[in-house]
């Protein structure tokens, strides 16, 4: 994956949302309004492999999290698409809710 400045764009079946994320030596960090996105991933030849948590930090409650929950750790796969990347997968404490997410690479 490379090293940079992500838009990020996710979805459930209870919902859509958006934030950023910055990758660097297999560090991911980022956040949008209500929520913190941390985590590590991996480059597995054709494949990454993405775990990190989201966390609450803003309590509004009209920030709403996509699993009904103020923190969840996600496990994920994806493959690159140029410099955008398409991610699959579920949140560890709600394994049957599918996740999916696209990365768009904003900069360096």
């Amino acid at each position: 994956m490379q090293q940079g400045l992500y838009e990020v764009h996710f979805h459930t079946v209870h919902g859509t949302g958006t934030g950023i994320i910055y990758a660097i030596g297999g560090k991911l960090r980022g956040g949008n309004s209500a929520f913190t996105f941390i985590g590590n991933y991996q480059d597995k030849g054709e494949t990454i492999s993405v775990k990190v948590a989201s966390r609450r930090y803003n309590p509004d409650p009209a920030h709403k999290g996509l699993f009904g929950l103020d923190g969840v750790t996600l496990a994920l796969n994806g493959k690159a698409d140029g410099e955008t990347y398409d991610f699959e997968g579920s949140a560890l404490q709600l394994p049957g809710v599918n996740f999916k997410a696209r990365l768009s690479r904003v900069s360096d």
